[in-house]
């Protein structure tokens, strides 16, 4: 299944978390668990389309939002918080190009940087930095 990123966002949000939460219920748990999501990391420290500043960095209730982007002055799909710490296992891409200092801030745990509150509370993270 797929986010339809054509449809208006908060639609399209709502109706991929509706179909994540029958999943999850239909196996008996309280949210759905990905065995592995790949992120990457954005310059400014943002991961999937959680950016610094957006309203998806605070939202603890939903697990898919449509959120906001000022800097691109758009709307993205974005799985929140939640739902990426509830994953079993979580991959971070990397270029060797990206800058080490953000790397070495956000493997840290500044929160100014969203990719920092990666955390999943029973999975693994695992950081592939390379070309």
């Amino acid at each position: 299944m797929r986010m339809r990123g054509e449809i208006d966002p908060q639609i399209a949000a709502q109706e991929y978390e509706d179909q994540l939460n029958a999943i999850a219920t239909g196996r008996g748990e309280p949210i759905y668990q990905h065995d592995l999501i790949l992120l990457g990391l954005g310059d400014d420290g943002h991961t999937a389309s959680l950016f610094p500043g957006t309203a998806a960095l605070e939202d603890t209730t939903r697990r898919v939002v449509a959120n906001f982007v000022p800097k691109l002055n758009a709307w993205r799909l974005t799985f929140t918080f939640p739902l990426i710490n509830h994953a079993r296992h979580i991959l971070f891409l990397v270029g060797a190009s990206k800058n080490p200092q953000l790397i070495k801030r956000v493997l840290a745990g500044d929160p100014q940087f969203p990719a920092a509150r990666v955390n999943p509370v029973a999975g693994e993270v695992t950081w592939m930095i390379g070309e």
